[in-house]
């Protein structure tokens, strides 16, 4: 399959901070699915952006989880389209931690922002439109 660039750069960010209820792990670890089903959120918004539907997922080149999320980090998936080819849309989606919370006995909401934001999860998927 060839993909082609599409006309217009196609991108769209969603923020949000994880809770106790994202927690499946001691130690306050989020599962790394909750991050992919997130980005699965981001490529969604996408497909509405480009085509006006939801699309479907039809695979997935690739899934990387590189660091671990815990309770309390703020959280940026970026999405956007890398390619166009018929009705199919090639889909790269990331996760970075931009702010933890630094466990500060009686601050339970405080957090440190990150200068540098860190790379969590990624993926790259075929989006296939509904028209």
């Amino acid at each position: 399959m060839a993909f082609e660039k599409t006309d217009k750069n196609y991108e769209t960010k969603m923020r949000l901070r994880m809770s106790d209820k994202d927690v499946f792990y001691a130690g306050g670890i989020v599962n790394g699915s909750r991050s992919i089903t997130l980005m699965g959120d981001v490529a969604t918004r996408l497909m509405i952006m480009h085509d006006g539907n939801e699309g479907r997922c039809t695979g997935f080149d690739n899934i990387r989880l590189y660091k671990s999320i815990f309770a309390g980090d703020y959280l940026e998936l970026v999405g956007r389209i890398i390619g166009v080819e018929g009705n199919k849309r090639k889909i790269q989606c990331r996760t970075f931690k931009v702010a933890y919370n630094p466990k500060i006995p009686g601050d339970a909401s405080a957090i440190n922002v990150l200068v540098k934001p860190i790379l969590c999860t990624e993926f790259i998927a075929t989006y296939e439109s509904l028209k």
